[in-house]
């Protein structure tokens, strides 16, 4: 009886809606391998990736729909044929999130030659590769898209406005790092459903216009661009990181009608150190009056005052989250005085302050101490002293007695600063 049972539940996750195939596990070996031996070595998973996921694609059911596509490993141009059979296998599966993430995280050089490009002709029923079968090639269908996702995949802004022309449901586009993004353009006739837009590092995006649109969160990381903003009233999450803070002016030339309305801001700072005329010129510009929470990240490591952040809070007198973010790679100590804000602020709303990256170094001491004294309200401080970019498994133990040390430095530094009713944590 056993064995019956066996037989019938064997083949049973070939019906299964869900295809996650993150190649993280393959990845393990080559970081941790020999520089002569990495690339060799990648090359040979690389070649399992793909065998991999034509193996269960063979098995899986053709009349099953799938929900979830994720292809996760770095791939180029060299797959292509098999990447589009993937991707024609998906849309035909009715998919609704499709994620085609090439990243490379590994630090193998690759330029952008060799990136993969989005398949076209998949956008015209008579271009199609029909070699999984002419019933299942014929049945492509856009209208169960909800989301998708591209990373190091060179697509065309025709290619995305045809999917939010042709896919109603369509919820979330996230595109990242393509060459062929020139342009973008996101009207009233797009998709009713679309709600969120991520673009980051597209180098060659010259144009970004977003009009009449339902759009709630809107992620942007490049450089200053033409960027058109208009009849966007739900609008209350964006987050801003690259070249374009390293001018508050280019940040309220993208936002300034935007930000009294945000909930959520997340900025992600690009230059090491920022002035307190410079975050003045947003404060003193507009109030984000409903805004709640604050997410900041900065390049710490050379221990610059974080005191001009304060700026931003000043601007948003209901906040009541803070989030710092500091990415201290190899972080320097200075020895330096606790410098304190001349000018007395008080913040009547902060409730939660949270410090990733915290170093215990002088900048971030000095900020925690002007919060301590001048948030009226305030709740709980958690302090985390992990990497916020952590280098990965070959450095582990390094890393581990890293982080004991900072951790016994940290709570040294701030156990006697922090008293009740304020309730301090620290990971």
């Amino acid at each position: 009886m056993t064995g019956i049972l066996s037989s019938r539940w064997r083949y049973l996750w070939t019906f299964i809606p869900k295809l996650d195939f993150n190649g993280k596990e393959l990845l393990v070996e080559v970081e941790l391998s020999e520089e002569k031996r990495e690339l060799k070595l990648f090359k040979k998973k690389r070649l399992a990736y793909v065998e991999w996921v034509n193996h269960v694609l063979a098995l899986h059911k053709y009349n099953s729909n799938v929900e979830e596509f994720k292809l996760f490993f770095p791939l180029g141009k060299v797959h292509k044929k098999s990447i589009g059979k993937w991707i024609q296998y998906a849309l035909a599966g009715k998919v609704q999130r499709l994620e085609l993430n090439f990243a490379n995280t590994i630090c193998l050089r690759r330029g952008y030659v060799q990136y993969y490009t989005f398949p076209y002709q998949l956008l015209r029923s008579d271009k199609r590769d029909c070699s999984w079968g002419t019933r299942r090639c014929n049945s492509i269908d856009f209208k169960c898209l909800k989301s998708i996702l591209m990373k190091r995949v060179n697509v065309s802004g025709e290619a995305l406005e045809f999917f939010l022309c042709n896919c109603p449901l369509l919820e979330n586009l996230s595109v990242s790092q393509s060459r062929q993004l020139t342009s973008l353009r996101i009207s009233g006739s797009s998709s009713p459903s679309f709600k969120r837009l991520g673009i980051s590092y597209c180098h060659n995006l010259a144009s970004v216009e977003i009009r009449d649109s339902n759009l709630v969160y809107l992620k942007y990381k490049g450089r200053a661009i033409n960027f058109i903003l208009e009849d966007v009233p739900q609008l209350v999450k964006v987050f801003v990181g690259g070249m374009i803070t390293r001018h508050m002016e280019d940040i309220l030339l993208l936002l300034s009608r935007h930000l009294p309305l945000l909930e959520i801001f997340k900025i992600d700072f690009m230059e090491p150190k920022f002035s307190w005329e410079e975050t003045e010129k947003l404060c003193s510009a507009v109030t984000m009056s409903n805004l709640k929470q604050l997410v900041v990240k900065v390049d710490a490591y050379r221990d610059y005052s974080l005191l001009p952040l304060t700026n931003l809070i000043r601007a948003s007198p209901c906040l009541q989250r803070f989030v710092v973010k500091a990415d201290w790679s190899e972080p320097k100590f200075i020895k330096k005085k606790v410098k304190k804000i001349t000018k007395s602020y008080k913040y009547f709303h902060l409730k939660e302050i949270e410090f990733a990256g915290y170093y215990g170094r002088i900048s971030e001491l000095e900020l925690i101490i002007h919060l301590l004294e001048n948030c009226v309200s305030l709740e709980k401080i958690t302090v985390d002293p992990r990497d916020i970019n952590p280098p990965g498994l070959l450095y582990k133990e390094e890393v581990e007695a890293e982080e004991k040390e900072v951790r016994a430095r940290v709570v040294n530094q701030l156990r006697n600063k922090v008293a009740p009713p304020v309730i301090l944590t620290i990971i």
